[in-house]
């Protein structure tokens, strides 16, 4: 009776569009064992690049994850199309410095969901493939906090370049330290997990010392206007409650097996990610059109 059940058990788990058979959690190798709260909906490793790929059309647990960073980052691809175009020819006062500084932003958003997307779809072909993608999903999102940061103070301290010179550097150099970081291998594990966010939260954390100073010196209000401080803040809530979500595994961890395809704390992190990259955007855009327009711009980097 024992072994017909557990024929019954295997027969009935879901399977992949190519036919293979999901896992459970209890049958992945421990260096896929991540989230014991996702019980199901696994991939088999595959060997092989195609039928990583191939498992794009099927259902299983990776998928949410996938189709989410995707998105973000068709999103994003066709907002910098429309802001490239429009940007110069907005402004007669527009310079190559506005098109650097909105090019740190796009590019460290189309890094970061570009890789985060490689990495969910390539996560089961192989131990070595995982590590090589997840290093390069940890880039990501320091490319994209960095790039963030870049336009924010530039915009905000558009009066005062040497300061702005300060911000970046001092950011610059904590984002690098966190990328010598990752590439230890050893960092890179699921027992560094709470370090990594940690980590990760106090890249974006160092921009409170410039936004504070922003508050403090113009206004809220002021910095608002200057360099959409209000959207800034509403960016930081976005990213720091996706963080705390990832890192506590909630609501999963509640209800084991009830999010494993949909609603998993992971998948709460990516569409927090993404809605904090658009607070950013309609920050920088703000900021832009108010250092630029005659009416209300003040001063002229040079």
């Amino acid at each position: 009776m024992a072994k017909e059940a557990d024929k019954a058990a295997e027969s009935s788990k879901p399977e992949a569009k190519d036919g293979a058979q999901l896992l459970c959690w209890h049958e992945l190798p421990p260096w896929q064992q991540d989230n014991e709260y996702i019980v199901s909906g696994y991939r088999p490793l595959s060997y092989s690049y195609q039928k990583s790929l191939a498992s794009l059309g099927s259902l299983h647990n990776q998928t949410v994850n996938i189709y989410s960073h995707l998105l973000g980052l068709v999103v994003f691809v066709v907002a910098a199309r429309g802001v490239w175009d429009a940007l110069a020819e907005r402004y007669v006062s527009a310079t190559h410095e506005d098109l650097v500084v909105f090019g740190c932003f796009f590019g460290g958003a189309f890094l970061c969901f570009a890789f985060s997307t490689a990495f969910h779809t390539f996560s089961n072909h192989s131990l070595d493939a995982h590590e090589r993608w997840l290093f390069m999903d940890f880039l990501g999102i320091l490319c994209l906090t960095a790039g963030s940061w870049v336009p924010g103070v530039y915009y905000g301290y558009y009066c005062r370049p040497t300061t702005y010179r300060f911000y970046v550097f001092l950011i610059s150099t904590i984002a690098a330290g966190c990328a010598l970081l990752i590439i230890t291998p050893r960092c890179r594990t699921n027992e560094w997990k709470t370090f990594r966010t940690a980590m990760f939260m106090s890249l974006g954390l160092v921009g409170i010392i410039p936004m504070t100073f922003a508050a403090r010196e113009f206004g809220i209000a002021q910095a608002h206007r200057q360099m959409g401080w209000c959207w800034i803040v509403l960016e930081g809530v976005f990213y720091v409650s996706g963080a705390l979500v990832y890192a506590s595994k909630y609501p999963e961890k509640l209800w084991p097996g009830a999010f494993d395809f949909v609603g998993s704390s992971h998948q709460i992190f990516h569409i927090l990610v993404i809605c904090g990259a658009l607070a950013h955007l309609t920050a920088i855009l703000q900021a832009f059109d108010y250092n630029h327009h005659p009416e209300t711009r003040m001063c002229r980097i040079g």
